[in-house]
């Protein structure tokens, strides 16, 4: 039996799949603890051919109709073998001689349920940064840990609460036990762009994290990338928040209040998607639902009020208001994943 099996889910990438699974089979992972299971989510490209020339025993091969990232994941997980998991989009790459350490460190600390490393984030027309760089911040550097053979072991409470802020751990560059993820109910169907991160938030609530700060991915970035479309993203990222709320047992009083917060500014920012666009009736809508589930909060109450009056009278008063900020110095829009804010981001962060 394999220790390790990495689920490479694929759509209409056909591409992309020999560097791929090169790099698996390159990572220096033995071959004989390595399991591949590719799922196709309903390609219509030549990706079955592809996998035909370049399969092997450590190749699995399964087809579904498209039915979405977070169900393709869940069908490689329930078809894997191995003691652990990984995942690798089929248009990112693993970095040879990190794999081997994440597994020998797994092997060795039982109390570790989840283990990430860094990767690198980009393409090569606009250059790479590290994934640590923008998604963990200096937060993430002073996490308390115990460090162990090069890793850190992050004390589960405060890597929780971090993790209710923002999405600190690469999907590409993570390791998890089988049994827990099969215990903790796996990805939920219905979220695709935040799925790994729900599925992260559930975990930590009770399972503790460890880092390599060693380079295992490369996340390769380009348009038609599923993390461009703000809109949802920031949809899921509000119903990740609800769902851990009304889902996950014994939440401390300190990861509710977090939570609570976190939700409230990521409705607000929702709301100010459409209101940006200047979707008057969606924004209203988005901030009634602000209101009716986090309570009264003044700006939301304006931007309410103002966004229920005539088009013409919203766009004479919108013109008086300043324009959203995230608290991450990132004007509404841009996101840290998009190319176009790279540089802005980084800006904002040598500031902050």
């Amino acid at each position: 039996m394999p220790r390790l099996s990495v689920i490479v889910c694929t759509y209409n990438r056909a591409s992309f799949l020999p560097g791929c699974l090169a790099s698996l089979r390159a990572s220096g992972v033995s071959p004989s603890d390595l399991e591949i299971v590719v799922i196709d989510d309903g390609s219509t490209d030549d990706t079955k051919s592809v996998i035909d020339q370049l399969g092997g025993p450590d190749i699995r091969y399964i087809y579904q109709t498209n039915q979405g990232l977070s169900t393709a994941r869940n069908m490689g997980i329930r078809a894997a073998t191995g003691t652990y998991v990984a995942y690798l989009d089929s248009d990112d790459l693993w970095l040879p001689g990190v794999a081997p350490k994440m597994l020998a460190f797994l092997d060795t600390h039982s109390e570790v349920g989840i283990v990430f490393a860094n990767a690198q984030v980009g393409n090569d027309n606009e250059g790479f940064s590290p994934w640590d760089e923008w998604a963990g911040r200096e937060e993430f550097k002073q996490l308390a840990d115990t460090p162990s053979d090069g890793f850190r072991i992050f004390e589960r409470a405060a890597f929780h609460r971090l993790l209710i802020r923002r999405n600190l751990v690469f999907t590409g560059a993570v390791f998890q036990r089988r049994d827990l993820l099969i215990a903790a109910g796996l990805f939920q169907p219905k979220l695709n762009a935040a799925g790994d991160w729900e599925l992260y938030l559930r975990l930590a609530a009770s399972h503790v994290f460890a880092y390599l700060p060693e380079m295992l991915a490369i996340y390769l970035q380009h348009p038609s990338q599923m993390t461009t479309g703000v809109d949802r993203m920031a949809n899921e990222f509000c119903e990740t928040r609800r769902s851990h709320l009304a889902s996950v047992p014994n939440l401390g009083v300190e990861e509710k209040r977090l939570l609570r917060k976190a939700l409230c500014e990521e409705q607000f920012y929702y709301a100010y998607l459409a209101y940006d666009r200047k979707d008057y009736r969606e924004a209203h809508l988005r901030y009634g639902q602000l209101l009716r589930e986090s309570g009264f909060h003044s700006k939301a109450a304006l931007y309410w009020a103002v966004t229920a009056l005539p088009n013409w009278t919203v766009k004479s008063l919108r013109s008086m208001c300043k324009p959203f900020v995230r608290n991450d110095g990132l004007r509404v829009g841009p996101q840290p994943w998009a190319p176009e804010a790279r540089a802005i981001h980084k800006e904002a962060l040598r500031k902050g």
